[in-house]
């Protein structure tokens, strides 16, 4: 509190020089463009936000794509759309959406998490909120698993 004070006190002088109209329009105008510059609309334009209720996923295309791009995978299609609805449909889940695909190699896991991150946000995997993990490049370890939880925030 005392440090509060020296610092008025110190102020104090320059502070008589003020105009109160001129300190007070000052004040005006510098809170009316934080808050256009912080909108959501205005920000979201040159940095990636999360998608709102704006962009949700649209079903329906999803849908589409796995039917036109995946093959033989039907299992996989059903298991994978019924997921993500879910989650899309859920206001306020508690975690992100995480899928882990397993099978074996040339099955289309990678083909399918890419066709996902296109529909879930407009840069794809290029997305910062989607992270794509292959085990064999970013786990390779079968020793250190308890390491790799550790840096994933795994309990």
């Amino acid at each position: 509190m005392a440090r509060w004070l020296a610092l008025l006190w110190a102020l104090l002088p320059g502070l008589a020089a003020l105009e109160p109209l001129s300190v007070g329009l000052a004040i005006g105008v510098a809170s009316a463009l934080t808050g256009y510059l912080s909108h959501p609309r205005f920000y979201c334009s040159y940095v990636e936000c999360c998608p709102r209720d704006g962009r949700r996923l649209n079903a329906s295309a999803l849908k589409a794509q796995l039917d036109n791009r995946l093959f033989g995978q039907h299992l996989a299609k059903d298991v994978v759309l019924k997921a993500v609805l879910g989650f899309s449909n859920n206001p306020s889940p508690k975690k992100p959406l995480m899928l882990s695909l397993h099978g074996w190699a040339g099955t289309g896991k990678n083909f399918l998490s890419q066709i996902l991150a296109e529909q879930v946000h407009p840069a794809g995997l290029r997305s910062k909120f989607v992270h794509l993990f292959l085990a064999t490049l970013h786990f390779p370890h079968h020793d250190q698993v308890k390491l790799y939880k550790v840096r994933r925030g795994a309990r």
